[in-house]
């Protein structure tokens, strides 16, 4: 497989994840959309998936986050090999670190509301 197929691939993959999750995100986070939420985990409740469903959630963010910043890695280690221009990776590289400014943020106010008493 061509180098330069795999970073575009890998790019593309580490774009829909980082998308996926902020989409995840902002669902969770909308007061607009809050109450969908709220109303989907009933119904999940009433068949007992629930815990499942939330469960999953947590595996998603954990591991999503992880895979990202190893594909971010991965193809600034294969961009740095070719000598090409690391200025190609800013966008996917902001993206990235905001991803993780939100979720340690997210982490942090949970943390703050849990000390709360």
């Amino acid at each position: 497989m061509d180098v330069t197929h795999s970073a575009v691939c890998s790019r593309a993959v580490l774009r829909a994840i980082l998308y996926a999750n902020f989409f995840l995100f902002l669902l969770f986070v909308m007061p607009v959309t809050h109450h969908w939420v709220d109303q989907g985990f009933s119904a999940l409740r009433s068949v007992n998936l629930e815990e499942l469903v939330g469960r999953s959630m947590q595996v998603w963010i954990v591991g999503s986050t992880i895979i990202a910043t190893f594909l971010f890695g991965l193809v600034f280690w294969k961009n740095r090999q070719k000598a090409q221009p690391i200025r190609s990776l800013r966008f996917d590289g902001i993206l990235l670190f905001t991803w993780w400014v939100a979720l340690l943020a997210v982490c942090a106010y949970g943390f703050m509301l849990g000390m709360g008493g």
